[in-house]
């Protein structure tokens, strides 16, 4: 009796704590989808390749970071490579393209993952390319869905 009593106890709690695993993971709409793309892509046209440091509260929570190569970079630094590419006045455009792995829900955050291309041209002449694997956590805000967190590596072409 006692060896049944353990077996029903110890189902009882595997079976609670399957259905708390199952509900980790909220439904996803396509919305939610658009929006997560749209905030991937509207920072990687505004900051990265438009170099606007004016846009980054647009996309970025204030105490945002992204693990860039094996480095920390959060917003203020992020503003200070801005300057420094302002400064070069013959560089590249840049252009980017991003194929999603995964977009998933959890809560009140998304978790996205992708690959980033990005072309460089100058005067209309591809004078370069890259290829990053990347992950980003998208949190709900007062104002709207903004990266909390981002990682960064290159990949090979």
């Amino acid at each position: 009796m006692k060896l049944t009593s353990i077996i029903v106890v110890t189902l009882i709690l595997y079976s609670c704590q399957s259905k708390e695993a199952n509900k980790s993971q909220d439904t996803i709409s396509e919305k939610e989808i658009q929006i997560a793309k749209n905030l991937i892509q509207g920072a990687f046209d505004d900051l990265w390749a438009g170099v606007d440091s004016t846009k980054i509260s647009n996309y970025h929570t204030d105490d945002f970071i992204i693990l860039e190569q094996g480095e920390i970079w959060d917003n203020d630094r992020i503003k200070t490579y801005m300057r420094q590419q302002l400064t070069n006045a013959d560089r590249a455009k840049r252009t980017n393209r991003m194929e999603y792995i995964s977009i998933d829900k959890y809560g009140e955050s998304m978790q996205i993952a992708y690959y980033n291309f990005a072309e460089f041209t100058r005067a209309d002449t591809l004078v370069g390319k890259a290829r990053w694997l990347e992950s980003a956590l998208a949190v709900a805000t007062k104002d709207g869905w903004k990266l909390k967190m981002m990682h960064s590596t290159r990949a090979n072409e």
